[in-house]
């Protein structure tokens, strides 16, 4: 039963204020409004439930305003269905996302206290491949409506996000995808910003993408399907799959993701006539025979960034050369099969995700950052078709052809160890300071445990000092990447601002902070571009005054000479600049910003964090957050009170304009 408003109660829902503002966003994608047809007049018996694509006999796939259209028609044909906007794209479009459960819930406190996993299910990340989309449309008819498959529908609760790059899905045309076969026209790989979301899972450039994490942390899904569509080689499968096995992921749940997707969905879609393989990548893209390789995904492709939250996800390709009515087909026959794994897994999922959570890095331990391949191969069965290599009079290079009427069986070599290339040791916390704005606002939507220090401070701290850095020259994802850099850490007593963030590595998402906040990390905010100020002087020496200097300081100091002499020696380019030459005395001068190169991101061991916590200890407000969250989602009731009325009577207390 809901708990009255006491007096003692509200006392304490307004002492958590400040809180409860903060997660206003979070609490909207919590709670979506109703269905418009459940609250304006009917809307016309509808008795044609076919999709547009069925429509069409696979010839086209339906645009935004179209797709949306069918999935309104059945929220009002069926309780069974909820529809809810999460955010706007940079034109303006909503991104919306679908509900599907036998009970008809809404939110997500609602659909994890179902017991049953929530399933988040995306499609047209990447519009050109645009069959996920449809697949979700029958799939969404099938289990509600038509009652074809509603048995399923006990399995799990789905979150279905039809087109998550909207504006990319309204850049129709028929000239998209060169490499696929139909439909007749589809939409666009990238967003109106020209980003590739597929990339921006840790950097959240993308207003599309800052939309999915607040709905990714407001629902905090027990599992995540993508759905694509491949490039590259001819061979016999229809779909092939990825998913995290490594080092990146939980090992509770690399063991929860074989058992169920090799162990119990491959050989039961091979049944069917739907063999499955794992992604095709290969080695020599001109020569199949040469092999394949399976790497480890980084977190910023999407069942990278699951598995670095502590959550499966299963990557779906299609292949680009099968016909749109096949692609369509495997989906769905994939997506039956997994609801119908997860009546036998369901349990052993969200089990699999609590221990993930529950899990933590002890300091010190290494965490792993980067991942390479061993040369370790191992010989697989391969459904391949015919193929020949001639040289091209046009390219000058070699033309594969392949014969997709004559499949062949080839047993090719499989490059699959992956490798820890580079760890760090898990700090007891990380400290941002609040200069940092852009970073502390990513932190914050991706969900991080973290409270600001309420009055300034100092700490022993280790910090990483740049030693040499080096960029891309060319913009990758809007951004010019670090490519290499050397660092070194320097542990002393650091000034702590007030407003400055603490990170605790004791909390679910630590793996996560890692990849974020430690330099070696390929997606952390330093190698994305978030501090390349600090690699920037704002000070400078005049020649003439350290010619002066540089002269005194030989005369005081034989160490120095000896040293300024052997590097003469020893770098010819040192040596034939008369730059670096004073440069060299300028940086041992106390005039040198000390702050050069040096990242503002301190780590703390455990007997530093006491020193932090006792000097300046976490306000109310935010370490009661953590109250709000157990096994890695949000509570349905904190402080005894369902959240939303927690809000309800805050916003009520403060009068809020529109309450």
């Amino acid at each position: 039963m809901p708990c009255p408003a006491r007096p003692a109660f509200r006392a304490r829902a307004l002492g958590l204020l400040p809180l409860l503002l903060a997660l206003i966003p979070q609490a909207v994608l919590a709670a979506p409004p109703a269905n418009p047809s459940r609250t304006a007049a009917a809307a016309p018996a509808a008795t044609d439930w076919r999709t547009p694509a069925e429509q069409s006999d696979y010839t086209r796939t339906p645009r935004y305003a179209e797709t949306f259209a069918y999935f309104e028609r059945l929220a009002a044909a069926s309780p069974q269905v909820r529809i809810f906007e999460f955010g706007k794209s940079p034109q303006g479009r909503a991104l919306k996302a679908v509900v599907l459960s036998s009970e008809g819930v809404g939110t997500p406190q609602d659909a994890h206290a179902t017991g049953k996993p929530v399933v988040l299910v995306q499609a047209a990340i990447h519009p050109g491949e645009n069959e996920g989309k449809d697949v979700l449309m029958a799939l969404a008819r099938d289990l509600t409506v038509s009652g074809r498959h509603a048995g399923l529908l006990e399995h799990a609760v789905l979150l279905l996000v039809p087109i998550f790059n909207v504006d990319g899905h309204e850049r129709f045309g028929p000239y998209h995808r060169i490499n696929q076969n139909g439909p007749e026209a589809m939409g666009w790989r990238a967003t109106a910003q020209n980003l590739n979301l597929n990339r921006d899972y840790t950097k959240l450039d993308a207003p599309e993408m800052q939309a999915w994490m607040r709905l990714w942390t407001a629902w905090r899904p027990d599992l995540l399907v993508d759905m694509h569509n491949t490039n590259g080689a001819d061979y016999q499968y229809a779909m092939t799959w990825a998913y995290e096995t490594a080092a990146n992921i939980e090992p509770v749940l690399a063991e929860w993701q074989r058992r169920a997707f090799d162990g119990r969905m491959k050989p039961a879609l091979a049944a069917q006539g739907w063999p499955i393989t794992f992604y095709v990548s290969l080695k020599d893209s001109t020569d199949i025979r040469a092999g394949l390789v399976e790497g480890a995904s980084g977190p910023r492709f999407s069942v990278g960034y699951a598995a670095a939250a502590n959550r499966p996800g299963l990557l779906l390709e299609t292949h680009m050369l099968k016909d749109f009515r096949t692609r369509v087909a495997v989906n769905e026959a994939v997506m039956l099969e997994l609801l119908r794994m997860l009546g036998e897994e369901g349990k052993a999922l969200r089990a699999a995700n609590a221990a993930a959570d529950a899990r933590r890095f002890a300091e010190g331990e290494p965490v792993p950052l980067a991942f390479g391949l061993s040369d370790r191969v191992e010989q697989r069965e391969f459904l391949g078709v015919a193929d020949r290599r001639v040289e091209s009079e046009i390219s000058g290079g070699l033309w594969v052809q392949y014969d997709p009427e004559t499949p062949i069986t080839l047993s090719l070599p499989v490059q699959a160890e992956v490798t820890v290339t580079a760890s760090a040791p898990a700090p007891a916390a990380w400290v941002l300071p609040p200069q940092w704005q852009t970073v502390v606002e990513r932190l914050r939507l991706h969900g991080l445990a973290m409270w600001p220090l309420p009055q300034a401070t100092e700490v022993m701290a280790a910090r990483y000092r740049i030693e040499e850095v080096e960029w891309a020259p060319r913009p990758f994802e809007g951004r010019h990447a670090i490519t290499r850099l050397r660092h070194r850490l320097e542990t002393d007593t650091e000034p702590v601002p007030a407003g400055s963030w603490v990170i605790p590595a004791d909390q679910p998402l630590a793996r996560l902070a890692a990849l974020l906040l430690e330099p070696d990390s390929p997606d952390s905010f330093l190698r994305w571009g978030f501090f390349d100020a600090i690699f920037e002087e704002k000070e400078y020496a005049e020649p003439r005054v350290m010619e002066r200097m540089a002269r005194e300081m030989l005369a005081a100091d034989p160490d120095l000479r000896a040293a300024f002499e052997a590097r003469l020696r020893e770098d010819a380019a040192f040596a034939a600049s008369p730059r670096e030459r004073l440069r060299f005395f300028y940086q041992r001068t106390p005039y040198f910003d000390r702050e050069f190169s040096r990242y503002p991101v301190l780590r703390l061991d455990a007997a530093g964090l006491r020193q932090l916590r006792a000097a300046a200890p976490p306000r109310r407000a935010e370490t009661a957050a953590s109250g709000l969250w157990r096994g890695g989602r949000l509570r349905r009731r904190a402080l005894g009170v369902a959240l939303p009325q927690l809000l309800q009577l805050a916003l009520e207390d403060r009068r809020l304009p529109g309450q």
